[in-house]
């Protein structure tokens, strides 16, 4: 009887250990939207318009996670026509892709953990988008939920996106 080696069966390993992560992010996803949705319910937002842009863009980074998936499934449409180091190529590709997927795992870890302020400044300072920063900024300014050592921090990122702009159209013609 022949016994079959570790190569042979990663074919199946990686791609369900891919599946096995990937799976984890759906009651994730459910327990954060419902908190979030439970938040902004409540007649104080704290930060609730905030949260929703930061938890699908900085945390779930929900575009990403198609790319990921993308990638850890993707080589092993081609398995079966490739040798050698097309075969080793293919593993590297959906083990990274494993590697971000996990990296989402923690990343949603710390959010749960309520290490949220590290996310939104995180956040606050890449926005670029018009529409996003006024809903955005809108949550923070009408939020009671915010210190003063966070305060001073929006402000500072405030204040700079403001001199970006300012800058922006003095350039102009």
């Amino acid at each position: 009887m022949l016994q079959r080696g570790l190569g042979s069966n990663l074919p199946s390993l990686i791609p369900s250990l891919g599946l096995a992560l990937l799976s984890i992010l759906i009651p994730l996803a459910i327990v954060i939207l419902t908190d979030f949705y439970q938040k902004k319910g409540k007649e104080d937002k704290s930060l609730s318009e905030l949260d929703l842009h930061v938890i699908l863009d900085t945390v779930f980074q929900v575009k990403r996670i198609v790319f990921y998936s993308i990638l850890v499934f993707l080589p092993f449409v081609f398995w079966d026509i490739s040798y050698g180091f097309v075969r080793l190529f293919e593993t590297i590709l959906s083990l990274i892709g494993i590697a971000l997927v996990v990296k989402t795992i923690l990343k949603i870890y710390y959010w749960t953990k309520g290490n949220v302020t590290i996310f939104r400044v995180s956040y606050l300072k890449a926005l670029e988008d018009p529409t996003d920063l006024r809903i955005a900024w809108r949550s923070i300014w009408q939020s009671n939920e915010i210190g003063y050592r966070n305060e001073v921090d929006l402000f500072n990122i405030f204040s700079s996106k403001i001199d970006k702009t300012v800058k922006h159209y003095e350039k102009r013609p």
